[in-house]
């Protein structure tokens, strides 16, 4: 029996293989810690790097404003041409015409697994292991050992993400994650999903690309046909079944630290952020202003709001999403990687509580408070609450 890895990777499970790879990502974020080691060296190919400014988009500090400008001058230095600044999260912006199915995908960022929602083999690499491959064109690695997720039910991809993690907890570490979709995901879906299982450790992940991926690259002119393997069903892999009965959220202080929202029924809330690279989609800010449109964002509340990619936002403005949302309370930030990462905008003091949408949970990963993950639907009625809740009579506020 063959799995996808096995096909993409040419190897076999556990076997160490060194493969070329179509397309290098790196972001500002951790760009300086390439620098130096690239000062004297020359890219494989620039035409196949693209690089994102979305961490310091704009920058808050002189450091970081000289990260930035160092980051450009590598960029001319390098003969780089697909560069991109204030056009959103890197991620994001992959997943915008420059991803295609089959494809082996490398970047400075764990979050890479998001590419596999293309059905391309995305995979993230530290800084050492980036300066190699930018030289090379080249990975090394191991052919995971794959988990087959068959998603029985779940209405909200961030609930199904979530209990994936609390199926996995850090089980899928070194693994790979081949998603079955029975329920109808559509694409940004699928990004989430695979962009948060990279908490659980996996090396890769992928949706099996489909009708819905061709119609996906048509947007972008990409052609919609492609190269991925045919591969035999597996009986190898373990396999997880995942249905959803009720919305889910994680605890502080670990993203697989999932359990229903009820268990967190009226906690107060000091902040709401929909957004980073595991939402801030159309779909996300839609089904916030659903549930938005006409009310008021409680008083005691900070609801930050970050389109995924400058795309994202435009169609947003066109839809009148953003109008809607400023009306109810809500901050609009520029897209980019915002509150998540802790860089800037929207951090807590010691002891508040924020409840967003993104993947991590970490302490101190945005500021001093306490982080809750769930879905755009619960953050925004929670936004309008004042406190963690699926709904409830204040909603008509």
């Amino acid at each position: 029996m063959t799995t996808i890895p096995e096909k993409m990777l040419e190897g076999e499970e556990g076997e160490y293989v060194t493969r070329s790879v179509d397309r290098v990502m790196i972001h500002d974020g951790n760009a300086p810690l390439i620098f130096d080691d690239m000062e004297d060296e020359k890219i494989w190919d620039p035409e196949k790097v693209t690089t994102v400014v979305d961490h310091f988009c704009p920058p808050s500090t002189e450091e970081r404003a000289d990260f930035v400008k160092r980051f450009r001058d590598f960029v001319k230095e390098k003969g780089i041409k697909d560069h991109a600044e204030s056009e959103g999260i890197c991620h994001q912006v992959m997943c915008e015409g420059r991803v295609k199915p089959g494809e082996i995908v490398a970047g400075i960022d764990s979050h890479s697994t998001m590419y596999g929602a293309l059905g391309a083999f995305g995979v993230g690499f530290g800084a050492s292991d980036t300066v190699e491959i930018l030289k090379k064109g080249e990975i090394w690695l191991k052919v995971p050992e794959t988990i087959k997720v068959e998603i029985e039910d779940g209405e909200d991809h961030t609930d199904i993400a979530l209990a994936i993690l609390d199926e996995l907890k850090y089980e899928g570490n070194y693994r790979f994650l081949e998603f079955v979709d029975k329920t109808g995901i559509k694409m940004d879906g699928r990004m989430t999903i695979c962009n948060m299982a990279a908490e659980t450790g996996a090396k890769s992940a992928v949706f099996p690309p489909d009708e819905l991926t061709r119609e996906y690259l048509r947007r972008f002119d990409m052609s919609s046909s492609f190269s991925f393997p045919g591969y035999d069903e597996d009986d190898h892999s373990e396999n997880i079944n995942i249905s959803i009965e009720e919305p889910l959220l994680a605890k502080p202080h670990r993203p697989y630290n999932v359990d229903k929202v009820y268990s967190e029924e009226g906690k107060t809330i000091d902040q709401v952020f929909l957004g980073s690279c595991a939402s801030g989609r159309l779909s996300d800010l839609k089904t916030a202003v659903e549930v938005l449109e006409g009310k008021k964002v409680h008083e005691d509340v900070r609801f930050l709001v970050t389109p995924a990619s400058k795309l994202v936002m435009t169609q947003a403005l066109e839809k009148g999403f953003i109008q809607k949302l400023v009306d109810a309370g809500a901050v609009i930030l520029n897209p980019s990687c915002g509150p998540c990462p802790g860089i800037d905008k929207g951090l807590m003091a010691k002891g508040e509580r924020c409840l967003t949408t993104q993947n991590r949970n970490y302490p101190g990963r945005m500021g001093g408070g306490d982080i809750f993950i769930a879905n755009a639907e619960v953050c925004a009625r929670s936004a309008l609450n004042g406190f963690i809740t699926t709904g409830g009579a204040k909603d008509e506020r």
